[in-house]
């Protein structure tokens, strides 16, 4: 199948729809609906972070100041680029070009496993600098300063939830890209592979937020 599928072509209808044009609008509309609720939940976070911020320059900077910079530029870089390869991914698949989609979808999971293992190292140098203000057995550098404190824990909060999102992500990403190079997937289940591209993108989305407000202001 090499000629762009056509609208409604794709897609398996469930009994209960009465035509596939609906089922993918009903589709597409559930998938934003829930976006917007975690988008909300992250925007709460990046908020009360920036307050402290305003409230706390001198504090907030000394527990910046211990985040690696150069980590979260480059992490940056990658879910970038695993956007631009997931975009990809979504328009091989309207071609109908299943094995450039497979490769693409492959290349947006190892990007995105990339970011954690950055992460990981990220949080192994926090652990080692006693940047971890949860761990009793360890002091936290800088415990004279609530602020910082605080801080850090809304960090840890929002990062660790953004890392929950795109290792959920990987491992739906690894599930669906195994039924995707079966024969005949593209002609049932093309819309799919759009419906996860936007929670992808969602998850680009929301460190393209976190990073300059956890990282760069005031900095």
């Amino acid at each position: 199948m090499s000629a762009r599928l056509a609208d409604g072509v794709g897609t398996e209808r469930a009994h209960h729809f009465e035509t596939v044009a609906q089922q993918r609008y009903a589709a597409t509309l559930g998938i934003w609906a829930w976006l917007i609720t975690e988008l909300l939940l992250f925007a709460a976070l990046f908020l009360v972070a920036l307050i402290v911020r305003i409230q706390h320059p001198e504090a907030t900077q000394e527990a910046a100041r211990h985040l690696k910079f150069w980590i979260g530029a480059v992490n940056t870089v990658v879910l970038i680029v695993s956007s631009l390869t997931m975009s990809m991914a979504i328009e091989f698949s309207r071609l109908g070009w299943q094995r450039a989609m497979v490769r693409a979808m492959l290349a947006t999971a190892a990007l995105g496993s990339l970011f954690l293992v950055l992460k990981g190292y990220e949080y192994y140098a926090d652990y080692t600098e006693h940047m971890m203000p949860f761990l009793g057995s360890r002091p936290y550098e800088l415990a004279a300063s609530p602020a910082s404190r605080l801080f850090v824990n809304l960090y840890y909060v929002a990062t660790l939830l953004h890392g929950l999102h795109l290792l959920t992500g990987i491992s739906l990403l690894l599930g669906m890209t195994w039924m995707a190079s079966k024969a005949g997937f593209l002609s049932r289940h093309q819309n799919w592979i759009e419906i996860y591209g936007l929670y992808w993108h969602f998850i680009d989305l929301i460190w393209i937020m976190a990073f300059p407000i956890l990282y760069v202001v005031n900095r």
